[in-house]
């Protein structure tokens, strides 16, 4: 381990070496960052309801481009798909299906045939059998059909190869990097996580990968799954060492809800890679699958992808691939649109110096996992499948006063895939949750002791809830936490004076309440932008107020660019802060 420790930060400082030019950071063309088809025609970007899809996967497998024996090919499937891409000014990415997707006549040629077990006896419904990875016969076949589809892609017109941006790297079964689904019945055969077979195996595919599209003639960006540094330490040492920057993940959990076990530890590991990084620049892929349909979207549907995208956002998601049955959905719902539109507009904004747009949703997440917030000897012991833990927080008489509520204890239990498909109601605590504000390059300064977080706000939620409603901050008069203060980006705002365009959601509560924003115009001068009177209505509301004066260097109170400040007593509550250069 010392050693692979050692080979990853050699391959982290030639990383820092080469990527001083930040416009070459990025190996996915920042334009086609945001929200993908993962594969209908029917959804057509020239149509209103679709026009936030910029890019479509290429579907196919190695079964049905290569059905018959091992020197025809059927690129038809794939060519129709650059074809139209190419028509629609569309970038594709392919993401070929081998394992149990491969053809069946190279087990007439000899590889061994895999049948495994599920639960007992039951096989896996939709693929009966699998290839033998290890086999040299089938680790031949499947070398022979990348090289073969290298040599298809470089036959494309330069108008239509420029469409395809990325090419998902597969080796088992689907897209989840496992070899079987189940036990082989062989134990002859069988091949676990991070064993020695199926990581030799993997590095093959990898290497194969490296050899046929990042060549010299054939340059593009590959992306992988199942790699993280801390569970599949050997391939992310193999990837730093041979590709570098410039690859891809795909990570599950990015964007197929809010509050799933988990969180911080992928906002912590993968972010410093996907915004603004300084080492080893990456990009990410998720995917929203039939999560969709399950209990907790089916809360409030529209809420459910509002919140989803802010946590992709947050977590900093390059790509959000949408299924058909989610399209269908969001074409006929205008709200679930303008979420992704919404996350169409920030995916790209990776760099603060280059972008236009800077947001803050203001959000406190009680992470059971914090013992220094959560102490042990007040909510008992610090364990993910600890129940009366997360009780305990949420029943805590300051945090059930701001709405605070555990619907499902036995779902916060859970880890993420469970807790997408299983859990059937809100929890404002979880294990490893996000805990603060999602954002892209605003920081709240010491917000817990500046103001609160609040949830479920105006009530439960139900499908006629707000999106906003699930999170916001709100000041506490009481305790003195009267101003909000925010800080944007180093790098985010660079000539002065400038014009700035803000915009806040925030619930209008109480007839008569008084708050302003106010911006940086200079030392000294802490300038309101706007003045806002409350009417009382129970109702979300936004304002936007345009300055042509903005300095936003820090000079405001504890260093901050902008605020936003307590008028009198009553305690305002606010869900949202963007911030446009």
């Amino acid at each position: 381990m010392k050693s692979i420790k050692y080979s990853l930060l050699i391959a982290l400082s030639i990383s820092i070496i080469s990527t001083s030019n930040l416009n070459a950071q990025s190996a996915l063309d920042l334009k086609a960052y945001g929200v993908w088809s993962r594969g209908d025609i029917e959804f057509d970007p020239a149509k209103p309801n679709y026009d936030y899809l910029l890019g479509m996967s290429a579907p196919g497998s190695w079964g049905n481009i290569q059905p018959d024996d091992s020197s025809t090919y059927n690129w038809n499937i794939i060519q129709e798909s650059i074809d139209l891409a190419t028509e629609r000014n569309q970038y594709l990415y392919l993401g070929i299906g081998f394992g149990p997707e491969a053809p069946d006549w190279i087990y007439e040629c000899g590889v061994p045939k895999v049948y495994t077990t599920e639960d007992g006896p039951k096989q896996h419904d939709k693929w009966p059998y699998y290839p033998y990875y290890a086999d040299p016969d089938y680790m031949r076949y499947y070398k022979n059909f990348l090289i073969k589809l290298g040599e298809f892609l470089k036959s494309q017109p330069a108008n239509k190869l420029e469409k395809v941006v990325f090419i998902q790297v597969k080796t088992g079964c689907t897209g989840d990097e496992t070899a079987y689904k189940g036990k082989a019945n062989n134990p002859e055969y069988e091949m676990e996580k991070n064993s020695k077979g199926w990581l030799d195996f993997r590095l093959f595919a990898f290497e194969t990968y490296r050899e046929v599209f990042n060549s010299e003639d054939l340059h593009i960006p590959l992306l992988f799954n199942a790699i993280s540094p801390e569970s599949y330490p050997d391939e992310w040492q193999w990837l730093t060492e041979n590709i570098g920057n410039g690859f891809g993940i795909k990570e599950g959990a990015m964007v197929r809800g809010h509050h799933l076990t988990g969180e911080r530890t992928v906002v912590e590991q993968w972010n410093p890679h996907l915004v603004n990084p300084k080492e080893l620049p990456l990009f990410a892929r998720s995917e929203m699958d039939q999560t969709w349909r399950k209990y907790l979207y089916q809360i409030n549907v529209e809420l459910g992808f509002y919140w989803g995208v802010l946590n992709g956002l947050n977590q900093g998601l390059s790509v959000w691939d949408l299924s058909n049955s989610a399209l269908e959905m969001a074409g006929k719902n205008t709200s679930v649109q303008n979420s992704l539109r919404f996350f169409n507009k920030y995916a790209g904004q990776i760099y603060p110096e280059s972008s236009t747009h800077a947001f803050i949703a203001l959000h406190e997440g009680m992470d059971a996992s914090d013992t220094k917030k959560f102490p042990e000897d007040i909510y008992g012991e610090a364990s993910p499948k600890n129940e009366a833990r997360y009780e305990a927080i949420c029943n805590d008489p300051a945090y059930k006063a701001r709405g605070a509520r555990i619907d499902d204890s036995y779902g916060a239990t859970l880890g993420q895939v469970r807790q997408r498909d299983t859990q059937k109601a809100y929890n404002d605590a979880g294990w490893e949750i996000w805990p603060t504000n999602y954002s892209r390059f605003i920081t709240q300064i010491d917000p817990d002791n500046t103001s609160i977080g609040v949830f479920r706000i105006g009530g439960p939620i139900d499908k006629n809830s707000s999106i906003y409603s699930r999170f916001a901050r709100s000041f506490e008069s009481s305790t003195g936490k009267n101003a909000m203060y925010f800080k944007l980006a180093d790098g985010f705002s660079q000539d002065n004076p400038q014009n700035i365009t803000f915009n806040v959601i925030y619930y209008d509560k109480v007839k008569g309440s008084e708050w302003e924003l106010k911006y940086d115009a200079g030392k000294g001068n802490f300038k309101t932008a706007k003045k806002v009177i409350g009417t009382g209505d129970k109702t979300w509301k936004s304002i936007t107020v345009k300055v042509t004066d903005a300095v936003l260097n820090q000079n405001g109170p504890e260093k901050s660019d902008f605020a936003l400040v307590n008028a009198d007593k009553i305690d305002d509550i606010f869900h949202m802060i963007e911030v446009e250069k």
